[in-house]
């Protein structure tokens, strides 16, 4: 190995033994139970750092080759390490002093529906905030360049049942926290507003049904609905007599 590219895979290895073995949450990262961390989270963590732009998921395999016997590994698209330092999530840890005012950066698409619903884990266990507002911002931008930052009342929100509960010393996580304790900007222009946010398809309650275009009790809005479908048929028909006007010239047919 040149050495160059040696000094390369030791810093990465350092790094990599810095972010998972110790201090996750200074780059707002939670491993699961097991301590692992899914690759993609950790490789956006890492090309934030100086010089470590370059760093793609062959790179850590290359760290891994290269000490086969070191602290890492990797189970499919996830990694940790084996020399774990830092303490794993514990709700019981729930009772120790919570900072009154924590921080949550959202993505801006996002944001009329945390006006409605609240602040949901979503496809995490947690939902995940920090004590400081620039690494708050910090994880977001690494799924919105511009996202929308939250100061979310956990003082207040105790005082009300919520339980707020540390993850090392930047990070604090919750099973939900109730829109009533959030506090954020005025929605921004072009986003659609708290009361017509338009959210994932509804679940279709029982004893419901879907109204479709042509049973539209509106016959505007019924002709319109055509319109739009119908001129699909439109262009359909157009090829098929070109087709048929070109089979009866002996011409080759190309789509």
């Amino acid at each position: 190995m040149a050495k160059k590219n040696k000094r390369k895979v030791t810093n990465l290895s350092r790094l990599m033994g810095y972010i998972l073995g110790d201090r996750p949450d200074e780059f707002g990262l939670v491993p699961d139970k097991e301590g692992y961390i899914p690759i993609k989270e950790l490789l956006k963590a890492i090309n934030e750092e100086p010089n470590m732009a370059y760093v793609r998921e062959s790179h850590l395999r290359e760290v891994l080759l290269n000490d086969r016997d070191g602290p890492f590994e990797i189970d499919e698209k996830k990694i940790r390490s084996t020399k774990r330092n830092f303490c794993p999530v514990n709700k019981a840890k729930g009772l120790t002093p919570t900072p009154k005012i924590l921080f949550k950066a959202v993505k801006r698409k996002a944001y009329p529906y945390i006006l409605k619903a609240g602040l949901l884990p979503g496809s995490k266990e947690y939902v995940v905030m920090a004590t400081d507002k620039d690494l708050a911002i910090r994880i977001a931008r690494r799924s919105d360049q511009k996202p929308i930052t939250l100061e979310i009342k956990a003082g207040t929100a105790i005082e009300n049942g919520i339980s707020f509960f540390p993850f090392g010393d930047s990070i604090y996580l919750a099973d939900r926290v109730p829109v009533q304790f959030i506090s954020g900007p005025p929605l921004p222009k072009g986003l659609p507003p708290k009361e017509e946010a338009i959210g994932k398809e509804r679940e279709i309650a029982p004893g419901s049904f879907i109204l479709r275009a042509e049973r539209d009790p509106d016959l505007r809005r019924r002709n319109k609905a055509k319109k739009r479908i119908g001129w699909k048929e439109e262009v359909k028909k157009g090829r098929r007599r070109k087709r048929a006007c070109l089979e009866k010239s002996g011409r080759q047919i190309r789509f």
